[in-house]
């Protein structure tokens, strides 16, 4: 008997460790809100510093059917802190794409605007590139050279992760309540 909750723990546990629906999937949400703010400010780019971390910065950027996003360190602080506060959005997402400190950044390629997902868009899938590892969001484990706990456990980091940097992006274009 025990041997039988031991194997239900570690597929609950492998259950858990990634969205097995889409209603599982933390960064739908919030693309959505992100994408709603952007839409109600008719903005193409948004660009936040890290709360937590200064000397990083996060900034989006909206194509035609596709949000794409870039989280990462850059050499020069000051310019890409000016930029920011000059509302220069598009500017820092190229400045944090092309950063030298590759190993810093986390992009993600949301083919669909509509948060990481293992559902293909014809052939395209979402795609993460956190530091040198890039994970294709295609459900093909074995292609990635993981286990499938593995790849599976990396694709919910990544949504969790994604999803902060949304609700952040969001979150600085919300407008500001105006006291009464």
């Amino acid at each position: 008997m025990t041997r039988h909750v031991v194997v239900l723990m570690t597929l609950l546990g492998a259950c858990a460790a990634a969205p097995a629906s889409a209603q599982d999937w933390q960064s739908r949400p919030a693309s959505r809100l992100l994408l709603e703010q952007m839409d109600l400010q008719k903005s193409e780019a948004i660009a936040v510093r890290d709360p937590e971390r200064p000397d990083r910065f996060m900034a989006a950027l909206r194509l035609p059917g596709q949000l794409l996003v870039v989280s990462a360190t850059h050499p020069s602080t000051d310019l890409v802190a000016q930029r920011l506060q000059q509302g220069q959005y598009r500017e820092v997402y190229l400045d944090l794409q092309g950063t030298p400190a590759r190993d810093s950044q986390f992009v993600v390629h949301d083919m669909a605007a509509d948060g990481l997902s293992l559902e293909g868009r014809g052939a395209a899938y979402d795609v993460v590139r956190d530091g040198a590892l890039t994970l294709t969001c295609d459900g093909r484990w074995k292609d990635a050279k993981l286990k499938e706990d593995v790849y599976r456990d990396r694709l919910s980091q990544a949504d969790a992760r994604y999803a902060r940097i949304l609700g952040l992006l969001a979150s600085a274009m919300a407008p500001v309540a105006t006291a009464r």
